[in-house]
């Protein structure tokens, strides 16, 4: 299949309400300066672990800093005389850093209705001028911090990562320029890729240049692999969930994949600036970095066990470990019981209720 579909993924228009910070990270990020297709990578960045003591980031406890947000609008010229999209995803990236969430490379709208028209018969369509500037947010190792934070503060009974979700974009909704006439809109997994006000997140990220999309049509067949794993997955997958069609249950699912990150990232938003208007915007190539034994790896393993995550890695022995979730992490966002995804952040917001305590010790001892 040419469709850049997972079926259970969809972005919902929602407007969110307010708040987002990270303390004690397990590594620290920063973006590079630097604009090329992969402006968003952190090439020249450096991670390296923080001060025992790093207080909470001052945006943890309701204190908002000043936005470089609200210095642009629709005036905000590059010097093609297009709105100058790369300067402001720069400041957009900054501003997400904190929260452990990154930005992607500036896209037109009209590149995401395109490829939608030419994929899912028109479905999902952004209601907006064809050379309006967008962005996808989306989170990263580390971001579960800022989940435990907002928790610490707040104790949302239930659905604890869009309760967080939708505090950092309302803050967003707050720290963008009016003239610009934003929309933010909120990611929500559900159990259809259908419906109105919902938008493709994979289609998103593969059109600005974010990540490669897999489809095994792009694939070899030596040996005969495609069919044996459409053979697996017609015996594994469980027909109360899938249904009994053969085509739905040999059907080999495609992905996206990072050049840094791999699969350890989130899509979170879409942010749409209906007033910056970039018509002369160079659209990029579909990113390929893969090379195909780590692609056929990475669809099967994403077909066959999902929630291992496996297939996250970029290879199969020798992915940076610092780029992939921590393995609390890990354990929290494969874990389908809501009660112990709540006595986890219970155990966190202690344990950072005592490094908050012991930092401000430290620094009033201080000489």
């Amino acid at each position: 299949s040419s469709h850049l579909q997972w079926p259970n993924f969809r972005v919902a228009s929602r407007w969110p309400t307010s708040w987002g910070a990270l303390a004690s990270p397990s590594f620290d990020y920063s973006p590079t300066a630097s604009f090329s297709l992969r402006a968003f990578l952190p090439s020249q960045s450096t991670f390296s672990d923080p001060p025992a003591n790093r207080p909470t980031s001052a945006v943890a406890m309701g204190n908002v800093p000043p936005s470089p947000l609200k210095d642009f609008g629709p005036n905000s010229l590059s010097r093609d005389g297009d709105f100058d999209a790369n300067r402001f995803q720069i400041a957009l990236h900054n501003w997400c850093e904190p929260y452990r969430w990154a930005c992607s490379p500036p896209f037109l709208v009209g590149w995401y209705n395109e490829k939608r028209r030419e994929t899912a018969q028109s479905a999902q369509l952004i209601k907006a001028d064809e050379d309006c500037v967008g962005y996808a947010l989306y989170s990263v190792p580390g971001f579960l911090d800022t989940v435990a934070q907002y928790y610490r503060k707040h104790h949302p009974e239930t659905d604890y990562v869009d309760a967080t979700t939708k505090e950092i974009l309302n803050r967003l909704r707050m720290a963008l320029p009016n003239d610009l006439v934003s929309e933010v809109y909120m990611n929500k997994v559900v159990n259809t890729d259908a419906g109105p006000q919902y938008y493709h997140v994979q289609t998103i990220g593969c059109v600005a240049g974010l990540d490669e999309h897999i489809e095994v049509s792009q694939l070899d067949d030596e040996g005969g692999w495609k069919k044996d794993l459409s053979d697996k997955l017609q015996q594994s997958r469980d027909q109360k969930m899938w249904g009994s069609d053969p085509a739905t249950l040999r059907k080999i699912f495609g992905v996206n994949v990072h050049p840094v990150w791999g699969g350890w990232y989130g899509y979170r938003a879409l942010v749409v600036l209906k007033n910056a208007k970039a018509p002369r915007m160079r659209r990029p190539e579909p990113l390929r970095f893969l090379d195909p034994p780590d692609a056929k790896r990475i669809i099967t393993e994403f077909n066959l066990r999902h929630a291992e995550c496996r297939w996250r890695d970029l290879e199969e022995n020798n992915h940076n470990p610092r780029t992939r979730y921590t393995t609390s992490e890990f354990f929290y966002f494969t874990e389908t019981d809501p009660r112990k995804r709540l006595r986890y952040l219970e155990l966190r917001a202690s344990e950072l209720d005592t490094l908050e305590r012991e930092g401000m010790k430290a620094r009033s001892q201080a000489p």
